[in-house]
């Protein structure tokens, strides 16, 4: 294949998400529905309140029968699941809990503290004592009426949300066990090298544990797919041709290693014996740069480099968006943060830097930004000390200490460990 040169990481993110279109959909329980994204629009199946209900503890009343001061005759009792259709006689008033429905002819609810009754000001009345008011209310004060926040037939959730605790708890609100979604989708891992090992074979004299594929299965999972990992490939031609098919089988593929030019790297020449389109080869990046992109059958395969960092970074890059965007999500890439340099850095200018770094908040309601060591794509310890990637984009080669950059966060480790004072 000819060797094209390096294109930007912006233009090859853009050439990937151009290509992807979301999945189909599946009906699944609202208890497996959690950031799934609708794929059909949530109609509620019921008025929500279903009834009239109060939105105090206090007194059902009928408004113009109040007469602050004076006493009131205790003559129901309502707590909360108390049965609908219950009648107010005339001149009584009902104790009442917070959501027990309205009884016939009430059209108000005075609140406890607003109340005195035998045991004092703002104590409950028992049924068949009285009790005094200090206001009398406006019709309507402190009811929920039927259907106010939802009306039977009402769209309560478009399609494209993606389903959180609130979402969740409005679908199952409005009578739906289980809803449309799309579907998330399967992503093959194919690991290449003769080196490689599974974990339970750690030590192996001249060997090294596939660390990457445990990683990446997580990644795949975090971002919405299901991993499913294939047997170690060894760097053999038949061998790469094999896998290569068998994971086509998936909706994506992402492959390890081979990818580069080295004399036993088989994986584009794989790619291409099975039908894969080569969109493109090679971005100008650092880490991760010999990294391809391709589509067969409206499937989407992504070569990865096999150094561990340049394989996870190219991963949040490139892989994580474009199944995000199968998922449904029309957000696919995350929201980057500014931070102010704690130190001088060095690059080349020819392509851009993913420098991993750390953040902390340095006093004046900003992040500062400090790499964590070692940036060769083979440190993976640099990276389990980062909160993210600081950018240095193509044609800058040195940025001085208090320089505001770009930073990417890895996950959102940033808001549950960490807080800019």
């Amino acid at each position: 294949m000819p060797a094209a040169p390096p294109i930007p990481v912006a233009e090859a993110q853009r050439r990937i998400v151009e290509r992807i279109e979301p999945l189909d959909a599946e009906r699944v329980p609202i208890t497996r529905a959690r950031d799934r994204v609708l794929a059909a629009a949530v109609v509620s199946k019921l008025d929500l309140p279903p009834w009239d209900n109060s939105a105090m503890d206090g007194y059902a009343v009928r408004a113009g029968e109040v007469h602050p001061g004076g006493p009131h005759p205790v003559v129901l009792d309502l707590p909360a699941g108390a049965r609908s259709g219950q009648s107010l006689p005339p001149d009584g008033v009902a104790r009442i809990m917070t959501g027990a429905p309205m009884p016939i002819g009430a059209d108000a609810v005075i609140p406890v503290e607003q109340s005195t009754g035998p045991a004092g000001s703002g104590a409950f009345a028992e049924p068949g004592e009285e009790v005094c008011f200090e206001v009398r209310p406006e019709p309507g004060a402190n009811v929920r009426r039927r259907g106010e926040d939802v009306s039977q037939g009402s769209i309560v959730l478009e399609s494209g949300i993606v389903c959180r605790g609130s979402e969740i708890a409005m679908a199952a609100s409005a009578g739906h066990a289980s809803v449309d979604v799309v579907r998330r989708p399967e992503v093959a891992i194919v690991s290449t090298g003769d080196e490689l090992v599974e974990v339970e074979a750690a030590g192996t004299a001249d060997r090294i544990v596939n660390g990457n594929a445990y990683g990446l299965a997580t990644k795949i999972e975090q971002a919405g797919g299901v991993a499913r990992p294939l047997p170690i490939v060894p760097d053999e031609p038949d061998a790469t041709n094999e896998a290569i098919s068998d994971a086509l089988t998936s909706d994506a593929v992402v492959t390890i290693g081979g990818v580069s030019v080295g004399g036993r790297d088989y994986v584009r020449d794989a790619l291409v014996a099975n039908g894969v389109e080569i969109v493109f080869w090679r971005v100008a990046l650092r880490p991760g740069g010999p990294f391809a992109f391709g589509v067969a059958g409206g499937r989407s395969v992504f070569a990865l480099p096999g150094n561990p960092v340049s394989a996870l970074v190219t991963f949040d890059l490139f892989v994580r968006p474009a199944l995000r965007k199968m998922s449904g999500h029309e957000r696919c890439f995350p929201r980057h943060l500014r931070a102010r340099l704690a130190e001088p850095i060095s690059t080349r200018s020819d392509k851009t830097y993913y420098l991993r770094c750390r953040l902390e908040p340095n006093g004046s309601n900003e992040w500062s930004a400090s790499i964590t060591g070692p940036q060769g794509s083979g440190v993976l310890s640099s990276l389990v000390a980062a909160d993210g990637m600081l950018i240095v984009p193509e044609g800058v080669d040195n940025l001085p200490a208090g320089a505001m950059v770009d930073f990417v966060p890895i996950d959102d480790r940033i808001a549950w460990q960490k807080a800019v004072a």
